[in-house]
């Protein structure tokens, strides 16, 4: 798993590739928390670009509500993007795609927190 972190319009795009499990979640957690905290400096908000996410076990959703929450509390939003079908389909069963918005593309996303 690798993620790194671009600014796209004044808006924190996590763009994150490979697989989030028990060996990567660490690592994933360390990336996501510092990203909120920018996003909440800037005053704007945090796009996952998941689309080269190929797998995410539980320990990975569970860095994903500690975000939400996270971002609740700065009163930030983080949103979703590209979600492969499998991932999606976790994020319905899981009821994740409640929680966060979803967008198609990072693109669309970065203009959906713009507003």
């Amino acid at each position: 798993m690798e993620c790194r972190k671009e600014n796209k319009d004044g808006v924190i795009v996590l763009v994150v590739d490979g697989a989030i499990d028990h060996e990567t979640a660490a690592a994933f957690e360390q990336a996501v928390m510092p990203s909120l905290d920018e996003a909440e400096a800037a005053g704007t908000g945090l796009v996952f670009d998941m689309s080269g996410v190929d797998y995410m076990s539980s320990v990975g959703l569970r860095v994903l509500m500690l975000a939400a929450k996270a971002a609740k509390q700065k009163s930030i939003s983080v949103v979703v993007a590209g979600l492969q079908a499998t991932l999606a389909e976790i994020f319905q069963i899981s009821r994740f795609d409640k929680i966060f918005t979803i967008y198609d593309t990072a693109d669309a996303a970065v203009a959906g927190v713009r507003g």
